[in-house]
């Protein structure tokens, strides 16, 4: 990368929000170009990132996603025994319904 320093320019500055004092550890994007006898830099607009996988169902055992690629993904969350009285196959039809309910919405 090739560095030039310039002494003594006029720099325009155009931000998005209106700032008191620049923050010189703080990085931005933008455009810089030449006009007549000095320079103008215009701040690039923020934006905010579109979010990941959104949850479609969200339940006590089991979440569904929509991923970016256009396919679904069922996740089983944790299970953990509460006492001794935890039943597997009360846990397992509790999932069986969790997971009608969740499929239910991709139609």
């Amino acid at each position: 990368m090739y560095k030039q320093t310039i002494n003594n320019i006029s720099l325009q500055l155009v931000m998005q929000q209106p700032q008191v004092v620049i923050n010189p550890s703080m990085s931005h994007t933008g455009v810089l170009s030449k006009n007549g006898d000095g320079f103008r830099f215009e701040e690039a607009v923020k934006q905010k990132r579109p979010r990941r996988n959104p949850k479609l169902y969200e339940g006590d055992y089991v979440s569904l996603v929509h991923r970016s690629d256009g396919k679904y993904a069922c996740t089983l969350k944790y299970v953990r025994p509460k006492d001794e009285d935890y039943d597997h196959h009360d846990v397992a039809f509790k999932i069986y319904l969790e997971l009608i309910d969740a499929l239910q919405i991709i139609r």
